[in-house]
């Protein structure tokens, strides 16, 4: 398996042992550029967000297949640099396929922040799609994070730990 189990039964995700991948916005011409990278602290996701070009997004992905099954929350320990980020989930690689994300902020300190499954919503390149079955019906594959600002410039995200929260231990 590709996670250890608690006590309390939750399922940390080995970031270390996955298979990380960047996409920045030179997808559609942007110039952001972005590393993934682990340091004894976690994973390392860094860059410089640029808005020519109409860009303005970063991102990682990695796929999971062991998937996460039946969840209610994630628990996600990182270190931020004071912007936004988006935590997502996949059921596919393809970048017209839906991903639900939900929306974190940080503020330059070690935070453990709780993602409830009524967090995430549906989006397809970033807007978001109203008319899909729920969440609790997918089976993700794939889980990432995503900067996406109208404020150019570096950024840092340090995620120390990821945490899958089973269902039957809702609170």
């Amino acid at each position: 398996m590709n996670g250890q189990k608690s006590r309390d039964h939750r399922q940390t995700i080995e970031l270390q042992g996955l298979d990380w991948l960047v996409i920045n916005d030179g997808v559609m011409g942007g110039r952001s550029s972005a590393v993934i990278g682990h340091s004894p602290s976690g994973l390392e996701f860094n860059g410089n967000l640029s808005l020519e070009n109409g860009g303005g997004f970063s991102s990682v992905r990695a796929p999971y297949e062991p998937g996460f099954g039946d969840w209610s929350a994630f628990e996600l320990t990182v270190t931020g640099d004071g912007r936004d980020y988006q935590f997502r989930l996949r059921e596919s690689e393809r970048s017209s396929a839906v991903a639900w994300r939900a929306r974190f902020s940080t503020d330059g300190r070690r935070q453990t922040i709780r993602l409830p499954r009524e967090a995430f919503e549906a989006v397809i390149r970033g807007r978001q799609v109203e008319a899909l079955p729920g969440i609790s019906e997918r089976d993700f594959r794939y889980l990432g994070f995503l900067l996406t600002s109208d404020q150019a410039g570096p950024f840092a995200l340090t995620v120390h730990r990821v945490d899958r929260i089973p269902a039957k231990d809702r609170h």
